[in-house]
């Protein structure tokens, strides 16, 4: 008769955890909406540990994805890219005028010189916090890149809506941060419980003052600077 060796059983063991672990994780969706009660748009959102005893402190590592902050039409595209601590991000050109992207942030300042197309690589993000871009060609492009300490984050749709997968059972903050946002501090909706194998829903409108939306800029067809 045949019998697993000691390792071949750890090994199982550590499979079946990570299936335990996998299935346990709860959906999370979050409904963002202004201070008039109507769903907002393009709300930067996540989910943060209350605590390092929460499940959620051993969150999975941060998936190495394509980050990409694009410069389309003589504006940044998308407006708002929110990103995980270390996480890099490409800049590409895809205007036919040369553009010169910066920021000073003091959660990240760097600057790219004058470029087209792609040209420089990936710039990492180490630290939390806002970085608003510019580009000192065109002054009127603005761009905000929100770095956070958390797996577990999106931007709300048309709709409002936030979708969170995979989030560990544990005690957790809600944050929010938006360009309408009057100030560059997030704001904390509320704190939530999640519980293993759960399907939430919740509905927060934030506090805070918001400046109207701007409508998008008009740029001249064949500009080449």
């Amino acid at each position: 008769m045949n019998y697993l060796k000691p390792p071949a059983l750890i090994a199982i063991g550590l499979a079946l955890l990570g299936f335990v672990s996998l299935s346990a994780a709860a959906e999370v969706q979050i409904r963002a909406q202004g201070p008039d009660r109507q769903p907002l748009a393009g709300l930067v959102l996540w989910l943060q540990p209350q605590n390092d005893t929460s499940s959620a402190a051993t969150a999975p590592a941060i998936p190495a994805m394509p980050w990409v902050m694009d410069q389309v039409d003589m504006q940044f595209e998308p407006e708002v890219l929110v990103v995980p601590v270390n996480a890099r991000v490409s800049f590409p050109n895809s205007d036919k005028m040369a553009h010169q992207v910066y920021s000073f942030s003091p959660a990240k300042r760097f600057s790219l010189g004058l470029y087209r197309g792609k040209h420089y690589p990936p710039v990492d993000f180490s630290k939390p916090g806002l970085v608003v871009l510019g580009c000192n060609i065109h002054d009127a492009m603005v761009g905000y890149i929100y770095v956070v300490e958390s797996p577990y984050s999106g931007k709300s749709d048309e709709a409002g809506v936030v979708q969170l997968s995979g989030v560990p059972a544990g005690n957790y903050l809600v944050k929010a941060w938006s360009p309408r946002f009057k100030g560059e501090d997030a704001e904390t909706l509320s704190s939530i419980t999640v519980k293993a194998n759960d399907v939430q829903v919740h509905t927060f409108a934030v506090s805070s003052s918001l400046r109207p939306v701007q409508p998008k800029l008009v740029h001249p067809k064949g500009l080449h600077y």
